[in-house]
């Protein structure tokens, strides 16, 4: 499965080239410029879900599955019916996850293969963001064992994800320590997040799950960062 993994867009939709199964989104995908929410519904239901269909699907059953993040107000509170509206628009392309698990079903050389995903939007408290939550173990408790793969928007403090290495807040520590206890416990295969834009980038295998900090922007809120591509298989999810 060719899996592209990227966070924090804040509006920025860069052009992809190479053909996926799976395009992983773990949150702040709106314009970092204005977070009225009228605007940033009427963003992700036209230019971001334009873009969505304009990816190179590599077949009928690629997807995008993305969860949301503290910048994300449109989404915060999402009904059901809406969040529905928000994945027809991009017909059938999109899963959007609000702390829920998706089963995603990858046609790999006409074999069909089954991978586990679980997303949550939520993060520990700093600021009137969004997401914003100060009993973390409600919505981190839902994780479950057994996943292929891993989001929050949040960074855990595991491996250094949320240290922050530029800016005037360099050398300090952001990472979220009840979402880390809730990584390994739950020990999913892959995990992915993003939120503190300079965190470790770096692929890292910690106990038996491979995580990365995967922001394409730097704290200046520019794209510096590549997003990551990877082969998941099966065979190497062990």
């Amino acid at each position: 499965m060719k899996c592209i993994v990227m966070s924090d867009l804040h509006g920025h939709l860069p052009k992809i080239e190479e053909e996926f199964d799976l395009l992983l989104l773990p949150g702040d995908v709106c314009p970092v410029w204005n977070h009225n929410r009228h605007f940033q519904w009427d963003w992700l239901t036209g230019e971001f879900v334009q873009w969505i269909k304009s990816l190179p699907f590599k077949n009928e059953a690629s997807k995008v599955v993305m969860c949301a993040g503290n910048h994300d107000f449109a989404l915060e509170g999402l009904s059901k019916n809406k969040a529905r509206q928000f994945e027809e628009k991009a017909e059938g392309r999109l899963t959007y996850l609000d702390n829920e698990e998706t089963i995603f079903f990858c046609n790999e050389d006409g074999n069909i293969t089954r991978y586990r995903i679980f997303a949550t939007p939520y993060c520990k408290q700093f600021g009137n963001w969004a997401f914003m939550r100060s009993d973390l173990e409600r919505y981190y408790e839902p994780i479950p064992e057994n996943l292929d793969i891993l989001l929050s928007h949040d960074a855990a403090d595991i491996n250094d994800l949320g240290l922050i290495l530029q800016g005037m807040y360099r050398g300090t520590n952001a990472g979220n320590k009840v979402l880390a206890d809730y990584v390994k416990k739950r020990k999913p295969k892959y995990y992915f997040c993003g939120h503190i834009h300079s965190g470790n980038h770096a692929l890292t295998d910690i106990n038996g799950t491979k995580m990365a900090n995967v922001s394409i922007m730097n704290e200046d809120y520019d794209p510096t960062h590549f997003p990551l591509v990877l082969d998941i298989t099966q065979e190497n999810l062990g």
